[in-house]
């Protein structure tokens, strides 16, 4: 964190260890009451991991009445998020010992991950992805999630591996039912063993001339675009649209990434796009994690503007559109950029994130000063249909699971993920921006998104030897099987 304001209603003491960046200096102010001498003698250190990049960590001598509040801004995190961070804590995570303690607050949060089981439950509210990830995943097993979507080593960064040793170790929870099944089990053990596999063979390593070739054609996009506004308006709202396109599979690869580069480039989509870093990563992760997972996964929950599945299924309120949406669908997809602009806007002011607020307001004065009207609405809403029709397809005429019939993380991207095979040469499958191989960055999101067509037949073979079914089609099929969902659930009565 670059700042904290700390109030507390009790006499504490503040003692702050070395941070990961040393450099890093702390204003603290304090504002103390005394206490009693029995609270005075009832205090005792409590260990609490902060979740920044900046500060590993921070003790807090304190009583039982101790309440406290932590605000802060963190600079970049490693583990993709980034912005204000805000810890609102009533109570510490041990306060079990208080007179009437609420029961709920004195279980631990227990996480499987490599077969060691973790008490979370004071990590919780300092996690950088918010609290709810921790007791999403309370009583089960987080092994796949977690090296799918943190910085573990191999894939550029260690820092949440790091973290995740300092959390104490706990028993099992004596409810098993959230565990995998006996199958599940062994696909999930046989995929990490894939997984280390991989790591040997350099498929998380990033290559410097793919890294500029990729940036490259963005700039490209977007300065021949620009110049040419006035006098070749048509010309430049499609080449701004596909520039558009371009950043966003760029800045897709960069949030998921780990290591330095990504680091210093994860607001590139901010700026080019006017999409806010924070909001969208909070939402494709959730995404990934729970993907086709009713009430978990909204990417699959967009009523009222499309209904994959009939109300009575979903138990969500029907509208006398839904008869209609084979036939508005496609043409709607065109809004998906306005409404990531809308949404990062309204979260980058409620969150009083200034960077992303300065990088938005500079993208719409070069959309309001460097081109006419018509090419920056033609050029936002042409690259907003065109992402939405290809993210949309490789998972919505899939399984959708709900919390019963969900499986664990790698079960549930075979059952819910297909990949496209582009029919149309290289100039759609550069059009795709990766995501026609969509089990592969579903299952190793962190990796690079140009090792994926080389993944891709070596993934299959693993699948087949472990008795898998690898989904693929034609990408036209695909978008022909979207456009048959929307049909058939418009014509259910």
């Amino acid at each position: 964190m670059s700042s904290q304001a700390i109030s507390f209603r009790s006499k504490t003491t503040i003692d702050v260890s070395s941070s990961l960046r040393k450099s890093s200096r702390r204003n603290i102010r304090m504002m103390t009451t005394t206490t009693t001498k029995a609270q005075q003698e009832q205090q005792r250190q409590r260990r609490i991991v902060i979740g920044s990049n900046n500060i590993s960590s921070m003790r807090v001598t304190s009583s039982h009445a101790l309440r406290y509040r932590v605000v802060g801004k963190s600079s970049t995190d490693e583990d993709g998020f980034s912005g204000a961070v805000v810890l609102d804590v009533d109570e510490l995570p041990d306060e079990c010992d208080v007179t009437n303690p609420d029961p709920k607050k004195c279980e631990p949060v227990r996480l499987r991950i490599d077969d060691v089981w973790y008490d979370a439950r004071g990590w919780a509210k300092a996690h950088p992805g918010g609290e709810r990830w921790i007791h999403f995943f309370d009583g089960r097993d987080a092994t796949d999630a977690f090296y799918a979507l943190h910085s573990y080593g191999p894939n550029g960064a260690d820092l949440a591996l790091r973290r995740l040793k300092k959390l104490p170790k706990c028993d099992p929870p004596a409810d098993t039912s959230k565990l995998p099944n006996e199958r599940q089990y062994e696909i999930s053990m046989g995929f990490r063993e894939f997984r280390k596999k991989i790591e040997a063979d350099g498929f998380f390593k990033r290559n410097a001339f793919k890294e500029i070739w990729a940036l490259s054609q963005v700039i490209a996009l977007y300065g021949v675009g620009t110049a040419v506004a006035y006098s070749h308006p048509i010309i430049a709202t499609v080449l701004l649209a596909l520039g558009a396109v371009q950043a966003g599979w760029l800045g897709h690869d960069y949030v998921h990434g780990r290591g330095k580069l990504c680091d210093s480039m994860r607001y590139m989509p901010t700026l080019l796009n006017g999409h806010s870093v924070e909001w969208w990563t909070q939402k494709h992760s959730m995404h990934h994690t729970f993907t086709n997972e009713e009430d978990m996964d909204g990417d699959v929950m967009m009523e009222p503007f499309f209904y994959l599945r009939h109300p009575k299924e979903s138990g969500r309120p029907d509208s006398p559109m839904r008869k209609w949406q084979h036939i508005y669908g496609y043409p709607l997809l065109s809004i998906m950029y306005w409404l990531w602009r809308s949404h990062s806007i309204k979260v980058a002011f409620r969150e009083r994130k200034w960077k992303e607020i300065i990088l938005i307001g500079l993208n719409y004065v070069w959309l309001a000063t460097c081109m006419p009207w018509q090419v920056a609405l033609g050029s936002v809403t042409l690259g907003g249909f065109i992402v939405g029709s290809l993210v949309s397809a490789t998972h919505q005429s899939e399984e959708i699971m709900d919390a019963s019939s969900a499986g664990e993380y790698v079960d549930g991207q075979f059952r819910s993920t297909r990949d496209a095979e582009t029919v149309f040469g290289p100039l759609e499958t550069w059009i795709w921006g990766g995501m026609d191989t969509q089990l592969e960055h579903h299952l190793f999101p962190s990796m690079p998104r140009y090792n994926y067509h080389k993944l891709r037949p070596i993934l299959k073979a693993w699948a087949k030897a472990q008795g898998i079914l690898y989904r693929s089609s034609p990408s036209t099929t695909i978008i022909a099987d979207n456009w048959k969902t929307l049909d058939r659930i418009a014509h259910q009565a």
